[in-house]
């Protein structure tokens, strides 16, 4: 930061569309310094926590990235995804500070735990802010070189999973793990300093930390951040901001091919790819968009504990595959004992590196280790004769029906191949005869009509007997989380609905 602010100090570093206004990375870099400084003056310091409650915005990044500078673990939460778990991360993080946005609905403070003080803060450039905001005391801060950097293997981010069926675990990197997982998506994606990336998902997930905000930091490109994504504006920003590189999930490529808008490549002439992420992209909805739109699809694959451990290269994209290894990464595929499968076969996902999370925090003192010599992510892959490696399910999500093994996303798959079907998941259900049996669930394209007879008659005809599903529920939306994963425990209380009628 820095080094942008000396070569670079008039040009932008990120910009809301949300909020109409932007910072370059000189006025980055003197923000954050005196954010920095101020933590100092409330004797915060190395190897302090604090905590971020905010949406989207240029203000929750001044702290996220102060801290960082000055070596305090920064952990930033999404209340309106986790406001059930709020509590219970505050409790176990246990932060000097919890600094909060006022535009946030409600009060968070009532979800506070004792011991830490909170601080709110308003618009950055606000001209009349209340006298106890933290932007307007941060004007009286003195703008000091900073004096401590922290080392290589000092604590930076405190992020907690997805949580999709329990409550969310929180997994702790050091400075080196953080800067290698964005070296990893820089080397891979070819940023640079002419990048704008333009994201949308909250800056509390580790991978808008980084896919977007970390390599634009360490490329000098240009970052975008919306609130959240909005279909009726998303080309617009990308038009709007001259955006090379559109983050995307699964589910917001399945929403623009369910209602397509009247663009095409052309029409975003500085467009290079969109990326997709968090969760496996079908191949069926893969050539479908670039079909639609003829923009590139650039599918990725990684984790809180492991940042991207694959991702295909823009002029080098396999359709179905999450690409090779990345720079920072070790791959293997293990079957059950242990042993490296051959190329065409079948194994979990076994990964190593320098950008590793070093343990899941479970309160100050209280630190689980993650296996940095081989960790076991739970998914299912394969491996071709080139390297490329194909997601084939996730290990939890095996069904056993009668004791032969069916992985989900084989059956999620199958239904997308259906023309009427616009999204869908599987998910394992209890049976008195087979143990358990899978169910399908399916949302249909606008204006399309899909029956469940007509689902299973397709899933006949493509998927062997006893991988067809015992149901497939017809819903308007499948429950997901913020990272776009499928909800699994709302996922079976539709199923458990549906039983009781």
């Amino acid at each position: 930061l820095e080094e942008h602010a000396r070569r670079r100090p008039a040009k932008i570093f990120v910009e809301s569309p949300d909020q109409g206004a932007r910072l370059t990375f000189g006025a980055f870099e003197t923000l954050t310094r005196r954010f920095a400084n101020f933590l100092a003056l409330q004797g915060v310091g190395p190897g302090d926590r604090i905590s971020v409650l905010s949406d989207n915005g240029i203000e929750p990044l001044v702290v996220f990235w102060g801290a960082l500078r000055c070596g305090v673990i920064v952990n930033p939460i999404n209340v309106e995804i986790r406001e059930k778990h709020v509590s219970q991360i505050l409790h176990d993080v246990a932060p000097a500070r919890v600094f909060w946005s006022r535009d946030l609905l409600g009060d968070p403070r009532a979800l506070a735990t004792a011991g830490a003080a909170w601080i709110s803060f308003g618009a950055w450039h606000a001209p009349d802010p209340p006298a106890d905001d933290l932007f307007a005391r941060l004007r009286t801060v003195p703008e000091a070189p900073l004096t401590k950097r922290p080392a290589r293997s000092d604590w930076s981010c405190l992020n907690y999973t997805s949580g999709t069926t329990d409550a969310p675990k929180g997994a702790i990197w050091t400075h080196e793990a953080y800067y290698a997982m964005s070296e990893s998506t820089v080397d891979r994606l070819e940023l640079g300093e002419a990048d704008t990336i333009l994201d949308y998902r909250h800056f509390s997930w580790s991978s808008p930390q980084i896919l977007s905000i970390g390599p634009a930091m360490l490329t000098g490109a240009t970052l975008v951040l919306a609130r959240k994504f909005a279909q009726t504006r998303f080309f617009d920003w990308i038009r709007d901001h001259r955006v090379t590189v559109a983050v995307g999930i699964p589910t917001v490529i399945n929403m623009l091919l369910a209602r397509p808008a009247p663009v095409t490549r052309a029409d975003l002439p500085t467009l290079r790819f969109m990326t997709s992420s968090t969760a496996p992209l079908s191949a069926d909805k893969h050539t479908e968009f670039e079909r639609t739109y003829g923009i590139p699809v650039v599918q990725l694959a990684g984790g809180t504990e492991t940042g991207f451990m694959c991702g295909n290269h823009p002029e080098h994209r396999r359709v179905g595959s999450i690409g090779r290894p990345t720079l920072n990464m070790r791959v293997r595929l293990l079957d059950d004992d242990g042993r490296e499968v051959a190329a065409g076969e079948h194994g979990e996902m076994v990964v190593s590196g320098r950008q590793m999370a070093s343990a899941y925090w479970q309160g100050p003192g209280r630190l689980v280790p993650i296996p940095q010599d081989g960790f076991r992510n739970g998914d299912l892959a394969r491996r071709d004769e080139d390297g490329y490696v194909y997601i084939t399910g996730r290990k939890k999500d095996i069904i056993i029906k009668g004791g032969v093994n069916i992985a989900a996303l084989e059956i999620t798959d199958c239904l997308l191949e259906h023309p009427d079907v616009a999204d869908a998941a599987t998910f394992g259900v209890k049976d008195d005869i087979y143990g358990e049996v899978p169910v399908g669930i399916a949302v249909p394209r606008p204006g399309r009509h899909a029956t469940e007879a007509a689902l299973r008659a397709h899933c006949e005809a493509k998927l062997a007997a006893f991988k067809v599903p015992s149901a497939v529920l017809v819903v308007e939306a499948i429950p997901k989380n913020a990272n776009g994963k499928a909800d699994r425990e709302a996922l079976l209380a539709l199923w458990e609905q549906r039983a009781r009628h």
